[in-house]
């Protein structure tokens, strides 16, 4: 009888094992598609202790509706991946972290359907300052007039896009009109201008990332840390305007989106462009983890967002995670 016993717990064991191999190479994603998962012997001890093959952890901030609505990001909020726990920071849109803790965002200066915005810096206290440069007339549907502020790494400038007149652009009617980096102290003093371009991304050493619009023929382009020399970095293969660019923590590579997916090009050396996603939805940002292994990824349909995060490896298809969201998430996106 105990040999009896034995033998069909075994037998349990094996039929279990088999289940879980087989529920490990047919995964659903968070984006309604079947893939296979390729899972590995090593892996296997994982997945039936109840743990996720890849463990991504740290704090992701980005903007949400807050209220339902998802055409207009209002919210700043933040999501602890370890724990799944989404909390209110401020309100507003637009927020990117620096790596010393401070953020940037656009807030309402006032009602109505078209509303003043300010640029507002946070500090490491979590206290915001008053209003850098206002935003005119702002509604992100339809006249985003300023945006995706970002604070240097030594927390003494700040950068961030704006749209105007000017000398170069053609803006069509026979008036220059156009897209600008334009870089102001803390206190909202300007220290330099850049027409055609937008996006901007700071290296940790001061110098300052920019994407080109149509105008400058798009591409990638980098000014030195005093802000006035500007030379193209991606060797004229970025040849129509991307944007979201985010620089890994080593500076060696920049992540950026085009054509509705994540690509990558090489800041060190040889400018070697890579895509790195080809999701079935697109993609509107991505942030580096804080250790340069991982990106985060939001995405958006063809109407409205998806309520899902994409989390992988660069290089590594068995690492992608789709994690669903509680709210519909705007870009830029910050990791920490």
């Amino acid at each position: 009888m105990q040999r009896s016993r034995l033998g069909f717990r075994a037998a349990q064991v094996v039929v279990a094992l088999v289940c879980v191999s087989l529920a490990a190479r047919l995964v659903r994603g968070a984006d309604g598609h079947w893939s296979s998962a390729g899972a590995q012997p090593d892996r296997l001890g994982s997945l039936l202790a109840g743990r996720t093959p890849w463990s991504y952890r740290g704090v992701l901030t980005f903007a949400t509706t807050g209220n339902g609505d998802p055409f207009s990001p209002t919210i700043v909020q933040e999501l602890d991946l370890g724990s799944g726990e989404m909390s209110v920071r401020f309100d507003g849109l637009d927020a990117t972290r620096s790596r010393s803790g401070e953020m940037a965002f656009l807030q309402r200066l006032a009602r109505g359907f078209y509303a003043d915005h300010g640029i507002v810096v946070v500090d490491t206290r979590g206290v915001p300052g008053p209003p850098l440069f206002v935003c005119k007339q702002f509604n992100w549907i339809s006249s985003r007039s300023c945006g995706v502020p970002k604070v240097s790494p030594n927390g003494r400038l700040v950068a961030f896009v704006t749209v105007g007149s000017g000398r170069v652009c053609d803006g069509g009617y026979g008036m220059k009109w156009g897209s600008f980096v334009v870089v102001t102290d803390r206190r909202g003093g300007e220290i330099a201008r850049f027409e055609g371009y937008t996006a901007p991304e700071w290296f940790a050493d001061g110098r300052l990332l920019m994407m080109g619009t149509q105008c400058r023929r798009a591409g990638v382009w980098v000014a030195d840390a005093a802000l006035r020399g500007l030379s193209r970095v991606d060797g004229d293969q970025v040849n129509t305007p991307a944007g979201a660019p985010a620089i890994s923590p080593d500076g060696r590579t920049l992540a950026f989106v085009w054509n509705n997916q994540v690509w990558s090009l090489g800041l060190a050396g040889r400018a070697e462009l890579t895509q790195l996603t080809r999701f079935a939805k697109s993609v509107t940002s991505a942030a580096w983890s804080p250790d340069g292994s991982s990106l985060a990824a939001l995405m958006y349909d063809v109407s409205m967002p998806v309520k899902s995060l994409a989390l992988f490896r660069p290089g590594d298809q068995s690492s992608v995670t789709f994690r669903p969201l509680q709210v519909y998430a705007y870009g830029p996106i910050s990791w920490h």
